[in-house]
């Protein structure tokens, strides 16, 4: 698995910018729309992704090089992505292009979600026996 956390930060951006890219290709597809105004050069698709690989490469890097942390950093990943496409749908299909109100909350909303998805499965895979 990843057994460094040189591998676990690079595995964690290259995710998260292949997540964020890769649905916003696949709604264009599918719906003809995107979630921001212009597009993907919009470099709001870039903010996006750098601040939700944020939380994912803190703890690869601050976390203990053992198999709790990579289990963390792997279930965090797959439950935050499986949010984030059902979300991004959800936007996409129903809103169309966002205003600059709704872009900020989003630049918040979903770095947020990773930030506490990642902190709360860091702390729970190390410890053995959760009652």
């Amino acid at each position: 698995m990843l057994k460094s956390k040189g591998a676990m930060v690079v595995g964690s951006m290259i995710g998260i910018f292949i997540l964020v890219y890769g649905t916003a290709i696949l709604f264009r597809l599918l719906f003809e729309s995107y979630l921001f105004d212009g597009g993907l050069p919009n470099l709001n698709y870039g903010l996006l992704a750098l601040l939700c690989a944020i939380p994912f490469v803190l703890i690869a890097i601050v976390g203990k090089k053992d198999a709790a942390t990579s289990y963390s950093v792997i279930s965090a990943a797959l439950l935050f992505s499986v949010l984030f496409v059902l979300i991004h749908l959800v936007l996409v299909v129903s809103a169309g292009p966002l205003d600059a109100a709704a872009i900020r909350r989003t630049l918040a909303v979903f770095p947020v979600t990773a930030l506490l998805l990642v902190v709360v499965l860091y702390f729970t895979a190390g410890r053995e026996n959760i009652v």
